[in-house]
């Protein structure tokens, strides 16, 4: 059966989110490769802006940094205060913006911090990131539960609007997680272990969970987790497929975690090795990324197996913007 509708049409048409793009929260770094979001079409993107293995205060030195290169880039991007900026970066032809913690470790301890950083732009936020740290395990060190700050930590982010997310985090601190969060929970950039059996892929109960609280698992276009070689845009709808037959099509979404400079993994895992402890010199050096110009790939492809215009647009955005609606103020 061919497809009835027009691909580029109804991708023009979508609101496209990338859950997380991966480049690296340095408070020096130009951010002129947002360009490529916004002429790729995508409506939003939320960008990196620490890592657990960071020191708290070189996190907001990033935010700040990043806060006053978007204001002076403001004729092309729009940093998210409210849910309402979404539409409005969409009619004026902008790309909207918000930031994410990989890990709670930039709260230094306090949950206060979490409405602070909100302030700041921050509108998601895992506890761990790869290892355990004092709010929960990650998904590269041993399974522990959620701790109890960590539980006091969702029941904040609940509290004052910001996305619960499960990448990089552990088995058990996940589950536990998505039954005790009020809000929906997302996997930002987290492909299927079904698919392709990496530690860092999700496991189907996992995915089921976050269905259940009515949250997306967003698959990324990393090779290392697509299909451990080529990363090619089949292998990744390989992946949307997979979700797909598990929890319905309302429930998966994009977070490519593009890397746009091939250096900066190697030069981010020598400066901090005990972050990827599973991974060597011939990983970082054969890992591919998806960039955002075949986004537009991804659209057709999921038109080419039948997927309808009202569930295309619902993968490559549109599960995210009601998630968003449900939880941003």
């Amino acid at each position: 059966m061919s497809r009835s509708f027009n691909t580029q049409s109804t991708y023009r048409n979508s609101f496209i989110w990338d859950a997380h793009a991966g480049f690296s929260p340095f408070a020096d770094l130009e951010l002129h490769f947002l360009k490529r979001w916004r002429d790729a079409g995508v409506g939003h993107v939320s960008i990196n802006v620490g890592y657990d293995m960071m020191r708290w205060d070189e996190t907001i030195a990033c935010v700040a940094h990043y806060r006053r290169w978007l204001s002076e880039h403001s004729n092309e991007f729009l940093l998210v205060e409210r849910f309402e900026d979404l539409r409005l970066a969409k009619k004026d032809g902008k790309l909207s913006v918000t930031f994410d913690l990989e890990g709670a470790n930039a709260l230094d301890g306090n949950i206060e911090m979490i409405g602070v950083y909100h302030q700041l732009g921050v509108r998601q936020m895992n506890l761990a990131y790869n290892r355990n740290n004092a709010f929960g395990g990650g998904c590269h060190d041993d399974d522990i539960a959620l701790t109890d700050l960590g539980k006091r930590t969702i029941a904040e982010m609940n509290r004052v609007g910001m996305m619960v997310d499960c990448t990089h985090t552990g088995y058990k601190t996940s589950m536990d997680v998505m039954a005790i969060s009020a809000k929906p929970v997302v996997f930002s950039h987290s492909n299927a272990f079904g698919a392709y059996a990496h530690p860092r892929n999700v496991r189907d109960d996992q995915i089921q969970a976050c269905a259940a609280t009515g949250g997306v698992v967003c698959v990324n276009g990393v090779s290392t987790f697509i299909d451990g070689h080529s990363g090619a845009i089949e292998s990744i709808v390989d992946h949307i497929d997979y979700i797909v037959r598990l929890v319905g099509t309302n429930h998966v979404g994009i977070g490519l975690d593009t890397v746009v400079d091939p250096k900066e993994m190697p030069r981010l895992a020598r400066k901090y090795p005990a972050a990827w402890p599973d991974y060597n010199e011939n990983d970082w050096a054969t890992m591919r990324f998806v960039v955002p110009e075949q986004l537009n790939g991804i659209a057709e492809e999921l038109a080419n197996r039948q997927y309808s215009t009202t569930e295309l647009s619902a993968i490559i955005g549109g599960n995210m913007l009601r998630v968003a609606s449900n939880i941003w103020r």
